[in-house]
C-alpha cells in the first residue's frame, strides 16, 4: 500500500482553477426556458422508477443511498465506525447524503474509498470529512483526475453540460439514464478531498472490524475498483455494472475505454460469487444465481462488441458500415439490464475503430477530405443551389426524415450560418429526433443544442471560484496549464522570455515564447534572479492566482507587480497572448 501523494491533487486542483485564465469568458447564460418538447420515450420514462430516493438497506450494515444526484454513496457500519463508498458530485449532495446515513447511525466515519475518479463518486468528499477518515482509490486515479480538470476542461465540460441536460428544464431531461441528474449548477460546490492511501492491485484492509478487499478492475475507467466484503459475499462494482448498456464510449469524450479489460474485469467480479450487488448507479441485485446470469449477460454483450468490431475492422469495414451490421444477438438486445439508457451500441463500435485504427477510416478520400465549407458547397450544387438544398431538407424533414434533414442543415449552416430557416429547421430535428430517443445523453444533447441556437449561447456550467479554496494550490499548476491556451496567430513572431518570481511562495518559473509555442520551465529563483530577461516579474501568488481565474482584473492587478526589466504594459500584453478564445457550437462554422 502506498501513501498517496498530496501535491497531485493541488494540481490538479490548479489546473481546473487556471482554465479561466486572465478572464472569465463572456458566457452568455441561458434565460428561462419552457419545455423544448412534450414528448418522452416510454422506456427512458419508465427508467426513472430505478432511481426512487431513500436510503436502501442491502443487508445486515449495509446501505445505499440512490436518488439523491448521478451516483450512489454506499455505507457500511463497522463495530465503531463508517465506511463511505463514493462521495456524490458536489458537497450539497454529499451532506444531503449524509443526513439520511445518520438516521441509521452517528458513529465516526473511519474511511472513505472512491471507486473511481468521475467527478460524481469524488467531488462531494468534503461532506465527509469531519471525523478526518482516511481515503483510498487506485494510485491512477489522479493522474486521470488532472487530466479532465486541466488542459481538457473547456470541451469535456461543454459536452457533458450537453450530454446531462444540465441546462434543461426537468420535463426535458427526464433522467441521466443511469440517475436521476448530475447536480451541478453554477451554485454547486465542489468539494474532492485528496486519497490518503493508494495501491495498484489489490489491499487487503480491515476498518472498524470489516475485512474488505479492494481490487483493481478496469472499466469504465482505467483506474476502477471494486469493493469485497467476504464475509457477507457482498460486492461494490462500481461503474463496471448499471442497469443499462455500459458507456463503452462517452460522448463527453473521453480516452478510448478497453472493452477486453471490462468483460474481463466482469469475469473477475463473477469468479467471487456474490450473494449481493451493489452497482454505484442504479440498484442493489441480491441473489448469486440470478447476479450470475446478469452479469454473464452484460460482459457477454460487451465482448460481442469488441469481437465483432475487431471481425469487421479485418474485413475492410468501415464506421458506418460497422454500425449497420453489428447489432446485439436477440437474447442480449431485450435483456432488462442491457437497454440503451446510458450507452449504445452504435457509439461503443465507433470507438473500438478509432481506439483501434484511428481516424482514418481506410477510404483514400477520407485521407485529403474536403474542409466543411467544401462539402457544404458540394451539397448545394447537388441540390441545384443553397435555396434548393434547404428545401429538401425542409421537404425531407416534413417526411419525418429528421436525420437526413439535420445532416444537410450542418452543411448549410456553414455557408449561411445567421440564416433563421436554417436554424428553425434545425431546431425542429434535433427537438423531434429528441422526442423519440430512448437514450438520455442523445437526447440531452440534442435539446441543449435546439437551446443553444435559439438563445445564442454555448452550453457550460461553471462552478464558482472562491479565492481561499486557491490558497493551498501549488503556482505550477497554474503556468503549465497556460501553454494550451498560446494564440498562435498572435505569438507566430514573438521570441520573448519572461522570468516569473513569487518570494513568499520560493518558486520561480520561466514562459518562453518562441513563435507560436510556449515553453514553461520550473527554475531555481537565483536563475531568474541573474539571467537575461525580456520582462521579469515579481509578484505575490495568491494575488497571481485570482488574477488568472478572474476574481481580479487584470487591468488593476498586473500594475500592482515588480518589474526589472519591462513594465506592466510589456507584461499585460504579453498575457493577453494567453487570453482563452470564445466557444461555438460545434454545427457551427469557425471564423477564427
Amino acid at each position: 500500500m502506498k501513501k498517496a501523494y498530496v501535491v497531485p491533487v493541488l494540481v490538479l486542483l490548479a489546473a481546473a482553477a487556471a482554465v479561466l485564465v486572465l478572464i472569465c469568458c463572456d458566457q452568455k447564460q441561458p434565460p428561462t426556458l419552457h419545455p423544448l418538447s412534450e414528448k418522452t420515450h416510454q422506456g427512458l420514462a419508465a427508467q426513472s422508477e430505478i432511481f426512487r430516493k431513500g436510503i436502501v438497506k442491502v443487508t445486515d450494515s449495509v446501505y445505499c443511498a440512490i436518488g439523491y444526484g448521478l451516483a450512489n454513496s454506499i455505507m457500511i457500519e463497522g463495530s465503531d465506525a463508517l465506511i463511505v463508498v463514493d462521495t456524490m458530485t458536489t458537497v450539497e449532495e454529499g451532506r444531503a447524503v449524509l443526513d439520511a446515513f445518520r438516521t441509521v447511525s452517528h458513529k465516526p466515519i473511519k474511511a472513505v474509498i472512491y471507486t473511481h475518479n468521475h467527478a460524481d463518486h469524488v467531488f462531494g468528499a468534503e461532506a465527509f470529512m469531519a471525523d478526518n477518515p482516511a481515503v483510498y482509490a487506485h494510485e491512477s486515479t489522479m493522474p486521470l483526475l488532472m487530466r479532465v480538470a486541466g488542459e481538457m476542461r473547456f470541451i469535456m465540460g461543454s459536452r457533458s453540460t450537453r450530454m446531462f441536460g444540465n441546462l434543461l428544464v426537468p420535463a426535458d431531461a427526464v433522467n441521466s439514464g443511469i440517475g436521476p441528474f448530475l447536480g451541478v449548477t453554477p451554485e454547486t460546490t465542489f468539494g474532492f478531498v485528496p486519497p490518503t492511501e493508494s495501491f495498484l492491485n489489490m489491499l487487503e484492509l480491515t476498518v472498524a472490524d470489516v475485512r474488505m478487499r479492494l481490487i483493481h478492475a478496469p472499466g469504465e475507467t482505467d483506474d476502477q475498483i471494486v469493493v469485497w466484503l467476504p464475509e457477507k459475499r457482498l460486492l461494490i462494482c462500481g461503474d463496471n455494472f448499471y442497469w443499462a448498456f455500459p458507456n463503452l464510449y462517452t460522448i463527453r469524450g473521453t480516452p478510448f475505454r478497453s472493452l477486453r479489460n471490462w468483460y474481463r474485469s466482469l469475469d473477475m467480479m463473477r469468479d467471487l460469487s456474490p450473494e449481493h450487488l451493489v452497482p454505484c448507479h442504479t440498484r442493489p441485485i441480491t441473489g448469486a444465481a440470478k447476479i450470475e446470469g446478469i452479469l454473464r449477460d452484460y460482459r457477454d454483450a460487451i465482448q460481442f462488441v469488441h469481437d465483432q468490431a475487431i471481425r469487421a475492422m479485418n474485413m475492410g469495414l468501415v464506421p458506418d458500415e460497422m454500425v449497420e451490421h453489428i447489432q446485439l444477438p436477440q437474447h442480449l438486445a431485450a435483456a432488462p439490464y442491457l437497454q440503451p439508457f446510458y450507452g449504445k451500441v452504435s457509439w461503443s463500435v465507433r470507438s473500438m475503430f478509432a481506439g483501434n485504427l484511428g481516424w482514418f477510416d481506410g477510404d483514400s478520400a477520407s485521407l485529403q477530405p474536403l474542409s466543411r465549407a467544401g462539402r457544404a458547397r458540394l451539397t448545394a450544387r447537388l441540390a441545384g443551389g443553397g435555396i434548393k438544398a434547404l428545401e429538401l431538407a425542409e421537404r425531407i424533414a416534413d417526411e419525418g426524415e429528421w436525420q437526413a434533414s439535420l445532416q444537410i442543415t450542418s452543411d448549410l449552416l456553414q455557408l449561411e450560418p445567421e440564416n433563421r430557416r436554417i436554424k428553425e429547421l434545425r431546431v425542429r430535428a434535433l427537438i423531434a429526433l429528441a422526442s423519440s430517443e430512448e437514450n438520455p445523453n442523445a437526447r440531452h444533447y440534442y435539446m441543449t443544442e435546439a437551446m443553444e441556437l435559439q438563445k445564442g449561447f454555448v452550453a457550460r456550467v461553471e462552478p464558482k471560484a472562491a479565492s481561499k479554496n486557491l490558497v493551498p494550490l501549488p503556482l505550477s499548476g497554474f503556468i503549465e496549464t497556460l501553454v494550451t491556451h498560446l494564440d498562435p496567430k498572435a505569438s507566430e513572431d514573438v521570441d520573448q522570455m519572461v522570468g516569473l518570481l513569487f518570494p513568499g511562495a520560493g518558486e520561480a518559473f520561466t514562459i518562453h515564447v518562441r513563435r507560436g509555442v510556449a515553453e514553461v520551465r520550473r527554475r531555481d529563483p537565483d536563475l531568474v534572479r541573474s539571467m537575461p530577461l525580456d520582462i521579469r516579474v515579481v509578484a505575490d501568488a495568491q494575488l497571481f492566482k485570482e488574477m488568472l481565474v478572474g476574481l481580479r482584473s487584470p487591468l488593476i492587478t498586473i500594475p500592482r507587480f515588480d518589474y526589472d526589466p519591462g513594465n506592466s504594459v510589456a507584461f499585460g500584453r504579453f498575457m493577453k497572448m494567453f487570453a482563452p478564445s470564445a466557444m461555438k457550437v460545434p454545427a457551427m462554422p469557425f471564423r477564427g
